[in-house]
C-alpha cells in the first residue's frame, strides 16, 4: 500500500498505484486496468490511454474486477491475446468439444451446436489445474531448437544454391552469346547477299538512267538544231530526217529500258530457324531435387474407330516429342502427338506390342509376345525393318551404347548385342540372392551408367551397365512397382500399379522425396522433360494418364 504525495494531500491509502505515474514519481490510485496493456491507469491517464486510435479496442477492467489485497502483485486472471480472424475480440473463451480457445464471435458463428463452451476468466481454475507451463516450455524449446537445425540447414542449401544459380545463369548467358554469335554471323552473311542483290540492280537502273539521259540529250540538240535552221530548208530538211532517225532508235532503246524500270528485292526468310527457336522451351535442362505436385491432369485417348478395347502396356517419348504406345489388344504400335492429343500413325503388328524403347533418332526397339524383338524405322511411315528371335518371353527394354537390356517378366534380365548375341544374363547378386521373381520396365539413369529394373516383388533393383548389382529400394508406398523412368534431372519416377500412386526418388541417394497419387493403377510411366509431364498408361484401358507437374 502507498500513502498519496503533495498532489493529493490525503493521508488515504491507495490500494493500487497508477502504472504510468509511478513511471513518473508521482502516486495516484488505479482506477481501471488494460488487459492487453497489463497496467493500471488513474482516470487521467485512462483518458490519455484511450486517445490513441490503435489502444481504444483494449479491454479496460474496472476496479471492483482487480484482485483483493493479498493478491495485488498478481496480474488479473484475463486473457491478452485477440482472436487472430475478429481481430476486436479476445480469445476468452474455451470449447472442450473441439479443444479451442475462441472469441464470442467464434462461437456465435461456428460453435453454436457445441455444448462444452466455457468462459476462461471465471472457470480457469476448473479448467487448468494442473499447469503445464514448464512441461510445454520445454517441449517449445525442443521443437525451437529442431525447427532452428532445419533453418540452419536450409540456410546453407541457399548458400549452395545460389552459387549453383549464378553458375546456370552464366551458362545461360554463356549459350546465349554463342547463340547470338551465330545468329550475327547469319546476320552479316544475309546482309551482304542482300547489298550484293542490291548492288547488281542498281547497277542495271543507273545504266538505264545514263542511257535515258543520252538520249535526252539527244532529243534537246535535235530539237534546237531544227529551230535554229528555220529560214533554210536545206538545212531544216536534214535536220528533219536527223531527228526522225533518233526518234526510231529510240523507240527500240525505250523498249529495252522499259524492262529493267521495276525492281524489287525480296529475301525470303529460313522459317525453320524461327520455328526451331519457337518450339524449344528453354536453354537447357535444370536439375532439381524437391518433389514434385500434380497441377493438372487429363486423358490422352489412344483409341482408334477400328479398335477393341485397348491393353496399352508401355510408351516411349521421341525426341521430336510425339509419344509411342503399345497397344497388346490391337497388336498396334501407335505415334501421337502430345500437343493436340491425335493419333499421327500406327502399325500393325504380327503379335501383340509390349514394351518400346528409342534404339536410334529413326529407329526403336519394340518387345513383342511372340518372344521376339522387331526393329520400327520412324520414317514418315513406321515399318518393321527386321527382328530378332529370342529364347524366352520379352517384358521390359532398354537400349545404351548398342546394348539392349531386357527383361523376361520373371527372374532375369538379359544383356545382348545388336545382332541379339547374348552378353550376359542376370539372376543374382553378389553373393549368390536371387534379384528378380517378377520383373517388369526398365529404364537407364540420368547419366546412362545405371540401369533400372522393376520387380513386381521386390521393388526397384539397379545394375550397372555390366549387368553387376548395386542395390534394390523398397518403400511402403511403392506396393506393385513395374513403370519406372527419370526425369533427366537426376529423379527416378516409380509406377506403383497395387497402391496406384508414382513415387519420386533421388537418385544420387536413392532416397523417396515424394509420392504421386495417381487414380488409376501407373502400369507404366515415361517423363516429357519439356513439358514437365508425365504419361501413364493404366493397364486395359483405352487413354493415357497425362498429369503436369510443378
Amino acid at each position: 500500500m502507498a500513502t498519496k504525495g503533495s498532489e493529493n494531500a490525503s493521508d488515504e491509502l491507495i490500494e493500487i498505484e497508477c502504472s504510468v505515474c509511478a513511471g513518473k514519481n508521482k502516486t495516484r490510485e488505479a482506477e481501471k486496468y488494460c488487459v492487453e496493456c497489463q497496467d493500471y491507469y488513474c482516470i487521467p491517464c485512462t483518458d490519455m490511454h484511450k486517445a490513441f486510435p490503435a489502444m481504444r479496442g483494449h479491454k479496460l477492467l474496472d476496479k471492483s474486477e482487480f484482485r483483493t489485497k493479498r493478491t495485488l502483485t498478481s496480474l488479473p486472471i484475463y486473457p491478452t491475446e485477440r482472436c487472430s480472424i475478429h481481430k476486436a475480440k479476445l480469445l476468452d473463451i474455451f470449447c472442450e468439444n473441439h479443444d479451442e480457445v475462441l472469441c464470442a464471435t467464434c462461437v456465435a458463428i461456428n460453435h453454436r451446436s457445441c455444448q462444452a463452451i466455457h468462459s476462461i476468466p471465471e472457470e480457469v481454475d476448473t479448467l487448468y489445474k494442473h499447469p503445464l507451463s514448464s512441461k510445454i516450455i520445454s517441449g517449445l524449446n525442443e521443437e525451437k531448437q529442431q525447427f532452428a537445425d532445419i533453418k540452419q540447414r536450409k540456410q546453407h542449401l541457399i548458400t549452395e544454391i545460389k552459387k549453383q544459380k549464378k553458375i546456370a545463369i552464366d551458362s545461360i548467358l554463356d549459350y546465349k552469346k554463342e547463340l547470338e554469335n551465330e545468329l550475327n554471323r547469319l546476320e552479316r552473311k544475309s546482309v551482304k547477299l542482300v547489298e550484293e542483290e542490291y548492288g547488281s540492280i542498281e547497277q542495271d537502273l543507273q545504266n538505264a538512267i545514263k542511257e535515258s539521259d543520252k538520249c535526252i540529250d539527244e532529243f534537246e540538240q535535235s530539237a534546237d538544231k531544227i529551230q535554229r535552221s528555220q529560214g533554210n530548208k536545206a538545212q531544216e530538211f536534214v535536220n528533219i530526217k536527223t531527228a526522225q532517225r533518233i526518234i526510231r532508235t529510240a523507240s527500240e532503246s525505250k523498249k529495252m529500258l522499259d524492262k529493267s524500270v521495276v525492281a524489287q528485292i525480296a529475301l525470303t526468310m529460313n522459317a525453320k530457324i524461327k520455328q526451331f527457336l519457337k518450339q524449344a522451351c528453354v536453354l537447357g535442362h535444370v536439375s532439381r531435387t524437391t518433389a514434385y505436385t500434380v497441377k493438372q491432369h487429363s486423358s490422352l485417348s489412344a483409341k482408334m474407330k477400328s479398335d477393341t478395347s485397348c491393353w496399352l502396356y508401355h510408351s516411349c517419348l521421341l525426341e521430336d516429342g510425339s509419344l509411342l504406345v503399345t497397344d497388346i489388344n490391337n497388336k498396334k504400335l501407335k505415334r501421337i502427338n502430345t500437343t493436340n492429343y491425335t493419333i499421327t500413325d500406327h502399325l500393325d503388328m504380327e503379335t501383340g506390342p509390349i514394351a518400346v524403347c528409342q534404339t536410334g533418332k529413326q529407329e526403336v526397339a519394340v518387345n513383342l509376345q511372340n518372344k521376339s524383338i522387331a526393329f520400327v524405322s520412324l520414317d514418315t511411315k513406321m515399318v518393321v525393318t527386321r527382328k530378332l528371335d529370342m529364347d524366352h518371353h520379352c517384358s521390359g527394354i532398354a537400349y545404351n551404347k548398342d546394348k539392349l537390356f531386357v527383361s523376361d517378366e520373371k527372374n532375369a534380365v538379359y544383356i545382348y548385342d545388336m545382332n541379339g548375341c547374348m552378353i550376359r544374363k542376370i539372376t543374382t547378386d553378389g553373393s549368390g540372392k536371387s534379384l528378380f521373381s517378377s520383373n517388369r520396365h526398365i529404364s537407364l539413369s540420368t547419366n546412362r551408367e545405371c540401369v533400372y529394373v522393376c520387380d513386381y516383388k521386390n521393388g526397384l533393383v539397379t545394375l550397372d551397365m555390366q549387368g553387376n548389382h548395386i542395390s534394390t529400394f523398397t518403400d511402403a508406398d511403392m506396393s506393385g512397382p513395374q513403370g519406372v523412368c527419370t526425369d533427366g534431372r537426376g529423379n527416378i519416377f516409380v509406377g506403383a500399379s497395387t497402391s496406384s500412386n508414382i513415387i519420386q526418388i533421388r537418385e544420387d541417394l536413392m532416397t523417396k522425396i515424394g509420392v504421386i497419387i495417381t487414380d488409376t493403377n501407373a502400369h507404366s510411366v515415361c517423363f516429357d522433360a519439356n513439358k514437365n509431364i508425365i504419361f501413364v498408361t493404366p493397364e486395359q484401358e483405352n487413354s493415357v494418364k497425362v498429369y503436369k507437374l510443378e
